[in-house]
């Protein structure tokens, strides 16, 4: 018994794997483990761990399912897999990457800001890119969404990354949630991809207008754990948002101060930032929630 008992203490599968079917991150609680994988897209897996210490689960892809198994051993997972209905079982390994293995990333995901074809193309992500490129152990990754699913499966994506998380989504926006060339973001989806993220997101910042001005605040405060998310809770002026977040994301990637140390800076350094205007930009309305102490 007290062997039995040892084995479930240990077997813990919670982390971010390189496997033979691609990036794998499982979460474990008790005996449940959940989790998904990067294999003909974004691919979930589910199952229990036995009192040997044996993970069972089943998988589903885009266009098959199945089930398996793993054990644990030094740091990495081996065991088999078969589709449902198959007589033949096929291996399935990988191995457990660090927690800090990739440093810092500043991710962006920006929906399109142009309506029509004979607009100018301009992208802030494109800007944030090579104004990052200077920071050493900084790695950026700008993508463009174009709908919730969109949104969903880059976060998913996000969450495999091996580091601290700065997750940028850059897009227009009213306190309903934000937009893309689909139609509105709700915030109920929102919340889902702030869920997906928070493993190892040390902050989540909305470029966009109005958005903290709604639930969204109230909908993250109800959300477990400690996610510090920033925006704007009116419309704000593209350049004075560019202004305030260059600094504001710089002073925590080249700076390294905490989030909301950071949003402090930013209030106290840049006048028009919170509630007064400066000479020629309207007040921003930045603002934030899930510090520590709790929001401003």
């Amino acid at each position: 018994m007290l062997i039995l008992v040892a084995l479930l203490a240990t077997a813990d599968f919670s982390g971010s794997w390189d496997t033979t079917y691609g990036r794998m991150v499982l979460t474990q609680n008790g005996t449940e483990v959940t989790g998904y994988y990067s294999y003909g897209g974004i691919s979930t897996i589910e199952g229990t761990v036995e009192p040997s210490g044996r993970l069972v689960f089943t998988y589903t892809e885009a266009d098959a399912h199945g089930e398996g198994w793993f054990e644990l051993a030094d740091g990495r997972i081996s065991g088999m897999w078969r589709p449902e209905g198959g007589a033949s079982w096929a291996p399935w390994e990988g191995f457990l990457i660090g927690s800090n293995a990739g440093g810092k990333w500043l991710v962006v995901f920006e929906a399109e800001w142009e309506e029509f074809l004979d607009e100018p193309q301009y992208s802030f992500g494109w800007m944030l890119t090579e104004w990052f490129r200077r920071v050493p152990g900084v790695q950026v990754r700008h993508r463009w969404f174009h709908s919730a699913e969109d949104l969903r499966s880059l976060c998913t994506e996000a969450s495999m990354l091996q580091g601290d998380l700065y997750l940028l989504i850059a897009s227009h926006a009213t306190v309903d949630g934000v937009s893309c060339r689909e139609g509105t973001i709700s915030l109920a989806t929102l919340i889902e991809c702030i869920r997906t993220v928070s493993g190892n997101a040390r902050m989540i910042h909305f470029s966009a207008c109005e958005i903290m001005g709604g639930r969204l605040p109230v909908l993250v405060e109800r959300l477990s754990g400690d996610i510090f998310i920033s925006g704007y809770d009116r419309s704000v002026d593209w350049s004075a948002s560019g202004i305030i977040e260059i600094y504001y994301l710089n002073l925590m990637l080249e700076f390294g101060l905490e989030p909301e140390r950071a949003a402090e800076t930013v209030l106290a350094s840049i006048s028009f930032a919170g509630e007064k205007p400066g000479v020629f930009d309207d007040a921003a309305g930045f603002s934030w929630t899930g510090a520590t102490e709790g929001g401003h």
